[in-house]
């Protein structure tokens, strides 16, 4: 073996190495990231997955500070819009608020289910808009529903 194979054999493998080592570094990265959307969703990715500790001296404010002070149900291109108005009712402000609208049709069964996330901070006494599609298009419509019931499900 002459020199100047040597020395491209030895370049190679270091390219090899920094080529894996990348590629390592990216998947743990992706798994890390999905496992935290996971926790964030209500799901785990893994039973390992980290649990957040919980703060023993904040006082988080209770779901039923919150409450949809109004809504109306609109179609818009095959999609099921659901338009209203959060209040806080309590006396500390809310960073987050989760509301579900559940869609059932005329003999009162469940067709549809659609959450989402309100983030921008709702301070006590004030009230917020929030939108929530179930993401119906012009091809594949959301399907019609006879009534809307809304909840808040988590403030925190």
């Amino acid at each position: 073996m002459t020199g100047n194979e040597f020395g491209r054999r030895v370049l190679q493998g270091f390219a090899f190495g920094i080529g894996f080592a990348c590629a390592a570094a990216l998947g743990w990265f992706a798994m890390r990231e999905l496992a935290g959307l996971s926790i964030e969703l209500g799901g785990t990715l893994s039973a390992k997955a980290p649990m957040r500790a919980a703060v023993p001296t904040l006082a988080l404010p209770a779901a039923g500070d919150v409450r949809v002070a109004s809504h109306r149900v609109e179609r818009r291109h095959g999609d099921t819009v659901v338009l209203g108005m959060l209040r806080n009712d309590g006396e500390a402000p809310v960073p987050s608020v989760r509301v579900e609208a559940a869609h059932y049709d005329a003999g009162g069964r469940l067709i549809d289910l659609c959450g989402w996330y309100i983030a921008p901070k709702l301070a006590p006494g004030e009230d917020k808009p929030f939108k929530i599609a179930c993401g119906g298009t012009p091809e594949r419509p959301s399907p019609e529903s006879a009534s809307v019931k809304l909840r808040v499900v988590e403030a925190w």
